[in-house]
């Protein structure tokens, strides 16, 4: 028995030898992995959402620091994991506008470190060709400062993440909110709006509500926002305007009573999870997606809970309730019914016309307004989310 044990022993120092040489000759020819310490977590996969005439990816990832030193971020490249077709390359001044830290402020180059046991969040809005944007699997390759003098070892300064899948599925088509006029899409679609950076944490989880949100507030041809006295709600554009329903829908929640506030100063109520949407409604759509209409002016809603609704149906009147600081429609597509408890989603509107583009939100506090909607280059947009300071007609 001893005999055949020690031959077989024989046989195998023989043969593995042989083996081994050519498993370290094939993985020699592949990058060594990469050992740079950071966790990799993305949000909620994005789905392409039209905007501008590109497909929009917007989506978060999370770089989480598990060493004893701070980690210095100098660059991310974004690339189609299936041939490796550049999409976007971040430098570190552009990547610092892209992160933050929740629960600190940082600015400048100061964003780009990553403390021991700490992380950041990187927000994109990656825009590709139209049409392009489903089903692409989106890779990264994150570059972080060297710690030696020498020549930077790539296992140690380049993590390339796992792919991450784009969604195939339409951004959701709905009709106008509002009537005639000219709307200035504020904090609209972008990568920096207070839409696209507030993350709110409700019942354990950390989810961004307002992803897609918008504040529509109405100018006039003037591009002014209000005429007279600006602390009046009556003195602006949109104030009692009729809401409408952008689909056929149920009312799943209705929040009135909540007074308005006086414009351009703090709100009249304290703002909390329920309040901070001032009075609203959110409707349930078809498939469970649904859209919230939020600083509605109280007493004028319509409808009641459980109240089946038609698209263009009037529903309330535009307001100054919650969380506002002047007469407007906050409208965004969501998967649950609470204004921050919910992850957002990706809508479009099936027409309006883009007049133009305002230079700033400053124009809400001029009194003169700017030069106004364009009267020259009017686009007509078919299932297109404005961009942010966008001035459009539905």
């Amino acid at each position: 028995m001893a005999r055949v044990k020690f031959a077989l022993l024989l046989l195998c120092s023989t043969i593995a030898p042989s083996l081994l040489g050519s498993e370290i000759a094939a993985a020699r020819q592949e990058p060594a992995p990469s050992v740079v310490p950071l966790d990799v977590e993305f949000g909620k996969a994005p789905a392409p959402v039209e905007a501008s005439g590109r497909d929009h990816l917007l989506y978060e990832m999370r770089l989480t620091n598990y060493s004893g030193r701070t980690i210095i971020l100098t660059e991310i490249d974004v690339f189609d994991s299936n041939g490796g077709r550049p999409l976007g390359a971040f430098a570190a001044k552009d990547l610092a506008t892209m992160i933050a830290t929740p629960g600190q402020q940082k600015e400048g180059a100061d964003r780009l470190q990553i403390g021991p046991g700490s992380f950041v969040m990187v927000y994109f809005d990656t825009a590709v060709p139209k049409g392009t944007g489903a089903g692409l699997r989106l890779g990264h390759h994150i570059h972080v400062a060297s710690a030696s003098s020498g020549p930077p070892d790539p296992s140690r300064t380049i993590l390339e993440t796992p792919p991450l899948t784009v969604s195939g599925e339409a951004p959701l088509a709905v009709n106008a909110p509002l009537g005639p006029g000219h709307w200035l899409a504020a904090n609209a679609l972008s990568n920096d709006s207070d839409h696209r950076r507030t993350i709110a944490v409700v019942d354990g989880q950390a989810r961004i509500a307002q992803r897609y949100a918008i504040d529509f507030v109405k100018v006039d041809a003037h591009g002014r926002a209000f005429t007279g006295d600006p602390s009046r709600n009556e003195s602006w554009s949109g104030y009692g305007e009729p809401v409408l329903a952008v689909a056929d829908a149920v009312v799943e929640r209705i929040l009135d009573g909540l007074p308005d506030n006086q414009p351009l100063a703090p709100p009249a109520i304290k703002i909390g999870l329920d309040t901070i949407a001032g009075n609203h409604i959110v409707l349930r759509l078809p498939g469970g997606k649904r859209v919230l209409y939020g600083h509605l002016k109280p007493g004028s809603i319509r409808v009641k809970e459980g109240e089946r609704v038609r698209m263009g149906e009037v529903l309330a009147a535009l307001g100054n309730s919650g969380q506002s600081d002047a007469p407007h429609l906050h409208i965004h597509v969501a998967d649950a019914a609470s204004p921050l408890g919910a992850d957002g989603l990706p809508f479009a509107f099936r027409t309006f016309r883009l007049e133009g583009y305002a230079p700033s939100l400053d124009i809400l506090d001029n009194p003169g307004g700017w030069t106004g909607p364009a009267t020259s280059g009017v686009a007509t947009r078919h299932r297109e989310l404005p961009t942010d300071l966008a001035v459009i007609a539905f």
